[in-house]
């Protein structure tokens, strides 16, 4: 059935950035099918009257442990494999329990999308997925199984088993070498150790699927010699690379900006728990930006809660960024980063109806969200 929600101003977030004021959205059979002004209503459509509400794209979050992170009882945590600071294997669907309520909050925030999984104890820590917040069984959620092997650098895996467990790695060369160990066993193969490592899903199976494009490589680094540490293993190994966290980019703006790596900032709203996020500020995204830099903005759910990811992306306008870099770094740039903007991040014809409606613009301290819809369908 062609329902058409009447009358709001609608953000579309495509390449023109369209904003169509006292405008209409049809959505029919999951789909955008268009939006616009002073359209003709079909005499069978359903009209949801939303005049003087405002509709952007559904929020996309590509860094998180939604679902997969205990929260209320660590005891319970699924989020790291402690047993060995090198899981290559370990897969986040089989973690995610998509009753879990970091879902419901997520929805509640107008969040629509996910990348989520493995936290970052392990240099090597397992596979991600993304996936969407609202559906009846995690099959029919999944948007990307594999979306990159998540990896991490720096004070985490030092302090998880080099002070922790009193094991291997207790230095940041030891960590960088787990990392490099991996992608140089897998080129060491045969075209025939290959496919059987492919077949048999070894433990170099996902160092094989990055080497050969089909997923990036996600670095957790807070200091800037991680983050060049990171740059210099993609460089060393020809892959796609995502910075997660990023913390001291801003102050290796161009060397990041020529490696061609994918930018994840964040959660920059938390006291420097940390040595390495000393450095921290929301003034990052600005300088990102006016260096040429396409980033999107995350929470890291649960250290920022999910249904905060807009206050985050306010936060960076704040502190000078201009509100629609800040949108598209929620929407349509983090689409792009994960490879998924053919389905998510934009309001146009034929992607998925994921869309929120709200009371004000997003940004604006008052917004409340009224309804999220995944596929069209509203969730709470």
């Amino acid at each position: 059935m062609l329902t058409i929600f009447r009358g709001a101003t609608i953000y579309t977030m495509d390449e023109k950035n369209t904003v169509l004021h006292k405008a209409d959205l049809w959505v029919q059979d999951g789909k955008v099918v268009r939006a616009g002004v002073d359209t003709d209503i079909p005499v069978d459509a359903e009209l949801i009257f939303v005049d003087g509400l405002v509709i952007t794209p559904g929020l996309i979050d590509i860094h998180t442990h939604v679902g997969i992170w205990g929260e209320i009882n660590e005891r319970i945590n699924d989020a790291c494999e402690y047993s060995s600071p090198f899981t290559p294997l370990m897969s986040a669907i089989d973690g995610i329990d998509i009753r879990h309520f970091s879902f419901e909050l997520a929805r509640k925030g107008g969040v629509t999308t996910i990348q989520t999984g493995t936290g970052s104890a392990n240099p090597i820590g397992g596979v991600w997925t993304i996936l969407k917040t609202g559906g009846n069984s995690l099959d029919e959620m999944i948007v990307v199984e594999k979306s990159g092997l998540k990896g991490a650098l720096g004070e985490n895996p030092k302090n998880v088993f080099g002070q922790s467990y009193k094991k291997s790695p207790v230095t940041r060369m030891a960590v960088a070498h787990m990392i490099r160990q991996g992608f140089q066993q897998a080129l060491e193969l045969s075209d025939a150790g290959r496919l059987a490592a492919l077949e048999g899903q070894t433990e170099l199976a996902p160092f094989i699927e990055v080497l050969e494009g089909k997923m990036p490589m996600h670095l957790h680094c807070h200091r800037a010699d991680d983050i060049a540490t990171a740059i210099r293993i993609a460089k060393e190994f020809q892959i796609k690379l995502s910075l997660e966290h990023c913390t001291e980019g801003h102050l290796m703006l161009e060397a990041i900006k020529e490696s061609g790596a994918s930018v994840t900032l964040g959660p920059f709203m938390l006291p420097a728990t940390k040595y390495e996020t000393r450095n921290g500020t929301p003034e990052a995204p600005r300088l990102y930006h006016e260096a040429g830099i396409p980033f999107a903005i995350m929470t890291d759910h649960p250290f920022i809660p999910i249904h905060y990811l807009v206050l985050c992306a306010a936060e960076a306008v704040r502190y000078g960024l201009d509100e629609v870099t800040a949108l598209r770094s929620i929407t349509s740039t983090a689409a792009k980063l994960t490879g998924i903007d053919d389905r998510v991040g934009s309001l146009e014809p034929g992607k998925d109806a994921d869309f929120v409606i709200w009371t004000h613009h997003p940004f604006n301290s008052r917004a409340n969200v009224l309804g999220t819809y995944i596929n069209g369908v509203k969730h709470g």
